[in-house]
C-alpha cells in the first residue's frame, strides 16, 4: 500500500507539472487485447486524467492510513494476514474500476469488489452469523450488477463501442436529450451503482459490514467499495446529463436513504451499527449533488464523506476496543475523565457531522448541495437532507452523551497504542473549513456547475439555526432524558410506534423475507420433490393400466378373435362410408 501511494504521489507531481491550461491530460498505457470475437475486440488498457487520479489520490492514501491503523489494531497474527491478503484485492479490484477505460474490462474489477466485500465481512466464518453476512451481501450486490451488465449491451448495440471516452463522445453527437434509450441506459447505470453506493433499499450489505474487524469495516464503508459506484456516475456524468428523469429518480432514492438511515441511528445502542446508518446517510448527499448536476461539488463532498466517515470508524474502534470489546452504549458511561483525547475527537466528528456553521468543512458542502436543491425548487428533497443534519447531528450526540457523559458502569479498560491515534490526527486536520474546496484536476473531464449565490446567505443562516436546534434538542433528549415532560412526549403512542418502527430498521428485513426469501425457500422446496417426475409417474401409470388392459384382451378364444375382427371390420366400414 505505501508503494501504491508513493506511485500516486509520483504521479500527482508529473501530472501537475505537465498540465497546460485549456487542456486536458490524459495517460494511456495500453498492455494487450483480452479477446477478440468477429469486430469486436476487448483491450486492456490503462488511463490516468484528473478524476482517475483524484480517485487515485483518495484510495491510495485513506487506504494507507487503514492500513497503518490495522497493524496496530489487530492482535491475532491469522487475522492481520488475512486482513491484508482480502484488503489487497479488494484495493486491485478498486484500482482496476478507477484506471481502465473500457466499461467491459470494468466489470472484472466490480466483480472483484464484491467477492473482496465477500471475503473481509466473513473474515470470522467460523461463527454462522458472519458466513450468512457475507452471504447476503455478497448476494445483494450481485443483484444490481445485472442491471450494470444491461446497459452495457446497450451502449454497445447502440453506440457500437465500449470505450468510455468513445461512448460520451458517440452519445452527445448521435443520441438525443431525454430520448428513451438514453433513458434506459442512464436508468441501468444508476440501477448497477446503487448496490455500491448502498443506496436505499440495496443497502442491506452495507449494514451485514459490522460483522467485519473495524479496519476492513473502515475500507468497505468509506475509501474503496462506496467509490466504486460514485465513480462510475462521474465518469458518465455527460450521459446522465441527458436525462432528467434519471436524475429526478436519484434525488428521490437519496431522499428515501437518508430518511431511512438517519432515523434508525437515533435508535440503535450496537456503536457499529449507529455509525454505519450515520454513514449510510451521508453517502446520500453525494447523489444529491449529481440530482442538481453539481458534479465538481459532489467530488469535494466525496472527499468530505470519506474524511468524516474513515475518522469515525477510527475512533470508534479505539473506543470498542478500551472497553475491552463492549459495543452497546448503555452499558458505558461517563469515560469522559478516562479518555479525555477520544472525547475530543468524538466531539470534533460530531461538529462536523452536524455541519457547524462556518467552521467545518460540511456547512459549506452540504450546505451548497440543499441549497443547489432549493434553488431548483426542490423543496421536498432540500428539507429532508436539512433533516439528515438535523438527526445525524442527534445520533452522534446520543453517542458523545451515553458513552462519555452518563453515569459510569464500567471500570475496567484495555490499554491502546498511542501510535494508533496518528492517523486520527491526520484526519481531524482535514475536517475543518480550511478544506473546504480542494482544487482537482477535473477541469473538462467533469462538467462544472455554477451555484446561484442570490439568498445563499439567508440559507446557510437556516443551515446555522438547524444545526443550533439540533444541540438544544440533544441538550434536552439525553441530559435530562428523566424529566417529566420529555417522557410524557416519548410516551405518546405516535412516537412509541415511530420508534418501534426504527429499531425494526422500518420492517425492511420483514418486508425481504416475505416477499424473496420465503417465496424462494418455497420454490426450492417444492422442486425438490421434483414436480416433472409426478407428472412423469402419473404418465407412466395411466401406460400401465392401457397396457394391462391389451393384455386382458389376448385369452386365446378364437370366438373373442373372430367377434373383434368383425367389429373391427364394421367400424373401418362405416369410416370409409361417412368419412
Amino acid at each position: 500500500m505505501l508503494i501504491i501511494t508513493l506511485i500516486t504521489v509520483f504521479s500527482c507531481i508529473d501530472f501537475n507539472a505537465n498540465t497546460v491550461p485549456d487542456m486536458i491530460l490524459v495517460y494511456t498505457q495500453p498492455l494487450w487485447n483480452w479477446f477478440s470475437v468477429g469486430d469486436f475486440t476487448v483491450p486492456i488498457s490503462l488511463t490516468l486524467d484528473g478524476l482517475s487520479l483524484t480517485f487515485l489520490s483518495l484510495i491510495s492514501f485513506f487506504g494507507l492510513l487503514i492500513y497503518f491503523f490495522a497493524a496496530c489494531y489487530l492482535t491475532s497474527r491469522e487475522d492481520i494476514y488475512t486482513f491484508y491478503a482480502y484488503s489487497n484485492l479488494l484495493i486491485a479490484s478498486i484500482l482496476t474500476v478507477v484506471l481502465v477505460d473500457n466499461l467491459f474490462v470494468m466489470l472484472i474489477g466490480w466483480e472483484g469488489l464484491s467477492i473482496s466485500a465477500y471475503l473481509l465481512i466473513g473474515i470470522y466464518n467460523k461463527q454462522p452469523r458472519n458466513g450468512y453476512a457475507a452471504v447476503k451481501a455478497f448476494v445483494i450486490m450481485h443483484l444490481t450488477d445485472i442491471f450494470l451488465i444491461i446497459a452495457i449491451f446497450l451502449l454497445y448495440q447502440t453506440l457500437d463501442t465500449l470505450n468510455i471516452r468513445e461512448v460520451l463522445e458517440q452519445a452527445h453527437e448521435n443520441l438525443a436529450i431525454d430520448s428513451d434509450i438514453i433513458f434506459w441506459i442512464t436508468l441501468m447505470l444508476f440501477l448497477g451503482a446503487m448496490s455500491k453506493s448502498a443506496l436505499f433499499p440495496m443497502h442491506s450489505w452495507f449494514t451485514e459490514t459490522t460483522l467485519a474487524p473495524m479496519p476492513a469495516l473502515a475500507l468497505l464503508q468509506s475509501s474503496t467499495v462506496i467509490l466504486a459506484g460514485v465513480y462510475l456516475v462521474l465518469r458518465l456524468s455527460h450521459l446522465f446529463m441527458m436525462s432528467s428523469d434519471v436524475l429526478a429518480m436519484i434525488a428521490m432514492i437519496s431522499s428515501l436513504t437518508i430518511l431511512f438511515a438517519s432515523t434508525i441511528a437515533l435508535v440503535q445502542y450496537d456503536i457499529k451499527r449507529i455509525i454505519t446508518y450515520i454513514n449510510l446517510a451521508q453517502i446520500s448527499y453525494l447523489f444529491y449533488a449529481f440530482s442538481t448536476q453539481s458534479w465538481n461539488l459532489s467530488l469535494n463532498c466525496l472527499i468530505n464523506y470519506t474524511v468524516t466517515s474513515t475518522l469515525l470508524i477510527l475512533a470508534s474502534s479505539i473506543l470498542i476496543k478500551k472497553c475491552q470489546g463492549e459495543r452497546d452504549i448503555s452499558k458505558l458511561g461517563g469515560l469522559i475523565k478516562s479518555f479525555p483525547l477520544l472525547h475530543v475527537v468524538f466531539l470534533i466528528i460530531m461538529l462536523s457531522l452536524s455541519a457547524m456553521p462556518w467552521i467545518s468543512a460540511s456547512f459549506y458542502v452540504k450546505g451548497d448541495i440543499i441549497w443547489g436543491l432549493m434553488a431548483e425548487d426542490r423543496l421536498i428533497s432540500g428539507t429532508i437532507g436539512l433533516m439528515g443534519i438535523l438527526f445525524s447531528s442527534l445520533g452522534i450526540w446520543r453517542l458523545i452523551s451515553m458513552v462519555f457523559y452518563h453515569k459510569q458502569k464500567q471500570h475496567e479498560f484495555a490499554k491502546t497504542k498511542w501510535i494508533s491515534y496518528c492517523p486520527i490526527f491526520i484526519l481531524l486536520i482535514f475536517t475543518t473549513a480550511l478544506f473546504i474546496y480542494v482544487p482537482l484536476p477535473i477541469q473538462g473531464i467533469v462538467p462544472m456547475g455554477n451555484i446561484k449565490t442570490n439568498g445563499q446567505l439567508s440559507f446557510q443562516l437556516l443551515s446555522a439555526a438547524v444545526t443550533i436546534l439540533s444541540f438544544f434538542i440533544a441538550y434536552i433528549l439525553y441530559a435530562h432524558r428523566r424529566n417529566s415532560e420529555v417522557q410524557e412526549v416519548l410516551n405518546t403512542p405516535i412516537i412509541k410506534f415511530c420508534l418501534r418502527l426504527c429499531h425494526s430498521d422500518w420492517r425492511y428485513d420483514y418486508l425481504l423475507n416475505s416477499l424473496f426469501v420465503k417465496p424462494y425457500v418455497y420454490l426450492a422446496k417444492l422442486l425438490k420433490k421434483d414436480p416433472l417426475a409426478l407428472w412423469d409417474n402419473w404418465i407412466m401409470w395411466g401406460i400401465k393400466k392401457v397396457n394391462s388392459f391389451i393384455v386382458d384382451l389376448e385369452n386365446g378364444q378364437i370366438r373373442w378373435y373372430m367377434v373383434s375382427m368383425v367389429i373391427g371390420s364394421i367400424i373401418i366400414l362405416m369410416l370409409l362410408i361417412f368419412i
